[in-house]
């Protein structure tokens, strides 16, 4: 049997189509769509498409670079909004202070700034919506050869956007400005969270059917990763924010005793500054195994409530890591949270509006 043939033209349709570019049939440009991650942009028919929808990453475009260039891509990520875009900023004066990477691959920051969103070159839309963007400009040398790294920063409805250039010295100046023109076309809506708003409270995840109510002021944010179902922040403190996630896998019996003495020491084999404690406690009629983890990350004391337990459809794991002083003020609702956990299995709740 002979394989179907599509003419060409029906061809780019369905691939187009698939990919997420609708062609714009006068200027030279492309829609780039990801509704999911709440954006759309217009960028050059030349930048191809490379990855997807995939994790944090909204999309990442291949750029025409010199034979053997190592950079040429635009990408755009999303991440849990900062405390203040200047906490970023202050990060990245530190970082331009680091030595060579191994591969002797120098990086100069040469620009780094927080700036309004211009009205007039951006539209007012996009000036009320964002206000304000960090900029950051490095300049990278890997064997004689040179590059620049572009970040821009923005914030929408509390979901940091990082839109990121890397191009060859000899296309810099050209795909620069097409940048610039590609975040002057952005259109942010909200991102998909999975998430819908239950009676009493609760956040139920939409295609997973479980449940369970959030910490006063908590709310839910889009995931980190794809295999993060249900994921929610709290307070920020500079570049971090307490967070909940939770993840599930095929129903399996667990053997909580046997966690409950064996956790303990796997932790602390990967984290050697971790204080572990475990207990088992009730969860909706059954047990889980909590696990509490006080630990640091560089300047900051976290500290880690992990909840794990099984039901009939999946097992759980439901984690809260919070800032330690944070969690002790948060402690008791916390807690409520953990409890509240429920599948929602046998009716369609009403949905508040």
């Amino acid at each position: 049997m002979k394989p179907i043939q599509f003419g060409s033209a029906i061809l780019a349709c369905v691939i187009m189509a698939w990919s997420g570019f609708a062609w714009s049939q006068d200027d030279g440009l492309r829609t780039v769509k990801v509704e999911r991650y709440g954006i759309m942009t217009r960028v050059p028919r030349a930048w191809r498409l490379i990855g997807w929808s995939h994790d944090e990453k909204a999309f990442l475009l291949g750029l025409p670079q010199d034979p053997g260039s190592s950079a040429g891509f635009v990408s755009c990520e999303l991440g849990v909004a900062p405390e203040s875009l200047d906490d970023f900023r202050k990060r990245i004066d530190e970082s331009n202070e680091r030595p060579p990477a191994a591969d002797m691959t120098k990086r100069r920051l040469v620009e780094n700034r927080i700036e309004p969103i211009d009205e007039v070159r951006y539209g007012k839309k996009l000036a009320d919506q964002l206000q304000l963007r960090l900029t950051s400009v490095w300049e990278v040398t890997r064997e004689m050869a040179r590059s620049w790294e572009v970040t821009v920063r923005v914030v929408h409805e509390g979901t940091l956007y990082t839109f990121k250039l890397t191009s060859d010295e000899a296309h810099y100046d050209s795909y620069r400005l097409d940048f610039e023109d590609m975040l002057k076309a952005c259109v942010f809506t909200t991102p998909e969270t999975g998430l819908r708003k239950l009676p009493n409270s609760y956040w139920m995840q939409r295609d997973f059917r479980f449940a369970m109510q959030l910490p006063p002021g908590w709310k839910p944010a889009f995931g980190p990763s794809e295999k993060v179902l249900f994921f929610a922040t709290g307070e920020s403190h500079e570049v971090f924010s307490d967070n909940l996630i939770v993840l599930a896998t095929p129903a399996t019996p667990l053997d909580l005793a046997k966690l409950k003495e064996s956790l303990p020491g796997d932790v602390t084999k990967l984290d050697p500054k971790a204080k572990v404690t475990c207990s088992i406690v009730p969860q909706g009629g059954a047990a889980a195994l909590e696990t509490v983890i006080h630990t640091e990350r560089g300047p900051l004391k976290l500290t880690i409530v992990e909840r794990r337990f099984g039901s009939p459809q999946r097992n759980y794991e439901v984690k809260f890591t919070c800032e330690s002083a944070a969690y002790e003020n948060a402690k008791e609702a916390i807690q409520k949270a953990l409890d509240s956990f429920v599948e929602v299995i046998d009716a369609t709740p009403q949905v508040e509006t």
